[in-house]
């Protein structure tokens, strides 16, 4: 249940913001999350303390690609959480996430891994961070995103 509500969520972030204002505007690929890819646990650079990291969102802008593909500007919410009780002191968390783009025939044609610091200040329990960034999908093929497994 949790993973047809979250593709729900993505699929509608998608389909209201699926466009842009130029005079190329196309529809965005399919964008998709695994639901095991939805949540992770990520220690963080500075104290060692273990933080909970969950995507919070998608919502995307698209216009059509020279290639033929769609180039797609994504933001990415995440939701961090930590636990006081294990420390308070200011700290950094480098979340890694990744991309693939997979064809209409369901094979993996290129994949991404990259990361996401956020500083956490003395004290703070949660934050909602947004993560940017670009793809260039094919025509006939889906997006993929995912927090990779840290943990």
């Amino acid at each position: 249940m949790k993973l047809l509500s979250f593709l729900a969520l993505i699929g509608c972030s998608v389909l209201f913001v699926g466009c842009t204002s130029n005079d190329q505007l196309v529809s965005c690929p399919v964008i998709s999350a695994p639901e095991e890819g939805t949540r992770s646990f990520v220690r963080s650079d500075t104290a060692g303390q273990l933080f909970d990291v969950r995507l919070n969102g998608v919502t995307a802008e698209c216009v059509r690609h020279k290639s033929g593909g769609t180039a797609v500007a994504l933001t990415v919410g995440l939701k961090l959480d930590r636990n006081l009780g294990e420390g308070t002191d200011a700290d950094v968390l480098a979340v890694p996430m990744m991309t693939a783009i997979v064809d209409d025939q369901q094979t993996v044609i290129s994949n991404s891994v990259f990361g996401y610091t956020v500083g956490f200040g003395k004290g703070a329990k949660q934050q909602y961070p947004t993560v940017e960034f670009e793809k260039i999908v094919p025509e006939n093929a889906r997006l993929v995103l995912s927090l990779k497994p840290s943990y």
